[in-house]
């Protein structure tokens, strides 16, 4: 895994590799959706800093999506290059959020 890629790895599990993590707990976390090509793009962008939001950007797919759909929240995890955990996130997803990422995915609404 490559330094700053984010990866799904689990039911509703984001691993990123980066030195770069929220600086501050539950900071509030904006949700775009983007197709390339036959790929969903899920991009989280995190605002712990007005100036410097961070940006998440992972590849989803219909298993991804239908379980955040039932939890109603991605946990994405922070690791080092060497795996080690630095954080954690929780990135709540409300009713339009699921009904945009379904929709993309090919799911419809729930």
């Amino acid at each position: 895994m490559d330094e700053g890629k984010c990866v799904v790895c689990c039911d509703n599990v984001v691993v990123c590799m980066t030195e770069d993590y929220p600086r501050v707990p539950n900071p509030p976390v904006d949700i775009e959706v983007d197709r390339e090509g036959k790929e969903i793009v899920l991009r989280n962008i995190v605002k712990d800093d007005v100036n410097n939001p961070l940006y998440l950007e992972y590849y989803v797919d219909k298993n991804f999506v239908q379980k955040v759909s039932e939890l109603g929240f991605i946990r994405v995890v922070f690791v080092a290059k060497d795996f080690s955990e630095e954080g954690k996130l929780d990135v709540k997803l409300n009713r339009e959020d699921l009904l945009l990422i379904r929709r993309e995915v090919g799911l419809g609404s729930f």
